[in-house]
């Protein structure tokens, strides 16, 4: 196999990873978004229960599912463009041509930060009323409603480092 050859593999194979990265990122919203409001339905239903203390856990799960995928396309993006494309001097390539069109990126960007305040606004809706719910219960502990905080906080937090990084990391590119 020539080198030619090669690159022509690695760029046929990464635009297939960014097709399914994309479908991917589609499907998590959708499921994720059915997940939510069925979750919601049954937090509803039964308020005592665990999901009460998990959906917010689970918000924060597809937002980082979410970001990851985005992670996946970006590092793809790049390396076509700084690695693949390079090889083909004559040729301008799609990565290239987005560099050089910044009001592209700009869809990208708000699609991102759209998705990512509204999980993040979901999860802060989400832990605020499970944690009213456990404050209110007269049977629950003061360590468990403290722990159930410092859980929500950390995570939140984590989460939030992660979003700004990947802001960061996104529009560097």
């Amino acid at each position: 196999m020539n080198n030619n050859e090669f690159m022509q593999q690695q760029y046929v194979a990464l635009r297939a990873e960014i097709d399914q990265s994309t479908s991917r990122m589609f499907w998590l919203l959708i499921i994720g978004m059915g997940m939510v409001m069925l979750s919601g339905y049954m937090i509803s239903e039964h308020p005592s229960s665990f999901g009460n203390v998990g959906l917010p856990f689970f918000l924060l799960a597809i937002l980082i599912s979410f970001i990851n995928e985005q992670n996946n396309i970006s590092r793809a993006g790049k390396y076509l463009r700084e690695v693949i494309e390079p090889n083909f001097p004559d040729i301008t390539g799609w990565e290239k041509w987005l560099t050089t069109k910044s009001e592209f990126r700009e869809t990208d960007r708000a699609y991102f930060i759209s998705f990512s305040v509204f999980f993040l606004v979901l999860f802060a809706i989400s832990a605020s009323l499970t944690l009213a719910r456990i404050a209110a219960s007269a049977d629950v502990s003061q360590h468990y409603l403290w722990g159930t905080i410092i859980a929500y906080t950390l995570s939140g937090l984590c989460v939030l480092y992660v979003v700004v990084r990947h802001w960061r990391s996104s529009t560097s590119l």
